[in-house]
């Protein structure tokens, strides 16, 4: 799969994407998060999990940050890729309906 789909399926773009990857954090992928962008950039830089990113994940704080530790940095990366294809899944779902 190529970072274009993947982007697409992401609902950001490519730019974003290899941002991201990289460990950065775009402000397209907070926006399409609808998370502050230094939330996400403490989450992914120091497994730090606010409000905000744990109502995301859809657990506690301290179970997110519980999570983050024990998956490193680049573990935390592939969580808000989950999340950005979930919010991705969830607006095809409402437009289908």
């Amino acid at each position: 799969m190529s970072y274009m789909e993947v982007a697409t399926r992401m609902g950001v773009g490519l730019y974003d994407v290899e941002l991201l990857l990289e460990g950065n954090v775009p402000v397209g992928v907070a926006n399409r998060l609808g998370v502050p962008m230094v939330a996400l950039r403490d989450f992914i830089k120091l497994g730090v999990a606010s409000a905000s990113i744990a109502h995301r994940i859809g657990t506690s704080m301290a179970a997110a940050e519980d999570l983050a530790q024990s998956v490193g940095s680049e573990g935390r990366v592939g969580i808000v890729v989950g999340l950005l294809l979930s919010v991705s899944g969830e607006r095809s779902k409402a437009v289908g309906t």
